[in-house]
């Protein structure tokens, strides 16, 4: 029975999730390559000029525009300070068609240029009133972007970034098992089982060979070759090259991304474009990380999230994000 119970609210509170966001969201197509894209531009709400407009630029997933509701606890407040918001869904997401598992990071960070010069030519926004807000995955997606001296996007805050791929993933083998009460033994195995299958993927297997190579839980195609294809990536070069005003953010209790190796880099780098931050009580997401622990996010982690609503968001998170866009 409560399976059903909590089935039938989780509909209802989606439902009205999309009624809430379509009265107010004007929904914005464009091409990039093959494919078309679906946007949808926010205006501010406080009834004046937009300051700036921020692209919302996904992680990792099959992410919808506003990433089933999460956005929206972010974007509300930057509307109510004079920010638009313009998100898309992703390739084969929604209404936009493709497939975003064929992307490179690479075509991540064309398909972000193609949406900032339609916002741009549809709304009337100069290049340093385009600013992006980029979530995990995109990290290896921006910091190219903010390197270009002829790039249209003028300004961007990255949140839970990793300079690399490959060592992203360690931390995160290692931490997951961890949280399974792994012994440490187990967990060396683990993180040389990870080392392992990146040296298999240095020998750029087909997936035929994939599939008599592991073990057991494989990754179905298209997510082997979205791996094969972007698992080198880093971006140590691109952040010495950023020429952009740059706020990277990280949560203390971050799971997915090795948080003090971040900060301790960029202690080390010298780029007057860019400011770190590390946000007390937060997780990978900016959650709060008093609230929503572990590396999952299930039905039940969804449903407080729709219930806590802007109280979900790790409480430094907005003021520090809206005081870097004022003083911008």
């Amino acid at each position: 029975m409560w399976k059903n119970v909590t089935r039938i609210l989780s509909q209802l509170a989606w439902l009205g999730l999309c009624l809430s966001v379509s009265i107010h969201a004007e929904t914005v197509r464009f091409e990039y390559g093959i494919n078309q894209l679906e946007g949808h531009y926010l205006a501010p709400t406080n009834d004046q000029p937009p300051k700036a407009v921020l692209l919302l630029v996904h992680g990792d997933g099959a992410s919808s525009f506003d990433a089933e509701g999460f956005y929206e606890l972010i974007w509300q407040p930057l509307r109510e300070q004079g920010y638009a918001i313009f998100s898309w869904d992703k390739p084969g997401v929604g209404g936009s068609t493709g497939n975003w598992l064929t992307m490179t990071m690479t075509h991540r960070q064309g398909l972000v240029a193609t949406a900032a010069a339609t916002v741009q030519q549809r709304f009337g926004f100069e290049p340093a009133q385009t600013g992006a807000l980029a979530f995990s995955q995109a990290g290896w997606v921006m910091p190219e972007l903010l390197a270009d001296s002829s790039s249209r996007i003028g300004f961007a805050i990255g949140i839970g970034f990793a300079t690399s791929w490959i060592d992203q993933g360690r931390y995160y083998t290692a931490t997951r098992l961890r949280l399974e009460d792994a012994t440490p033994e187990d967990i060396k195995q683990g993180v040389a089982g990870y080392d392992h299958e990146i040296a298999f993927f240095d020998t750029s297997p087909s997936y035929d060979e994939y599939l008599k190579w592991i073990r057991d839980s494989p990754m179905d195609r298209d997510r082997f070759y979205f791996v094969l294809r972007n698992y080198q990536s880093n971006v140590s070069e691109a952040y010495r090259g950023i020429q952009r005003p740059t706020l990277l953010l990280w949560g203390d209790s971050d799971l997915n991304v090795d948080a003090e190796h971040e900060l301790a880099q960029w202690q080390m780098r010298t780029n007057p474009w860019v400011s770190t931050k590390k946000i007390n009580n937060a997780t990978h997401a900016m959650l709060r990380a008093d609230q929503f622990s572990g590396t999952d996010f299930g039905m039940a982690e969804w449903l407080k999230l729709m219930w806590l609503e802007e109280e979900a968001l790790a409480p430094d998170f907005l003021p520090t994000l809206i005081r870097w866009l004022d003083e911008l």
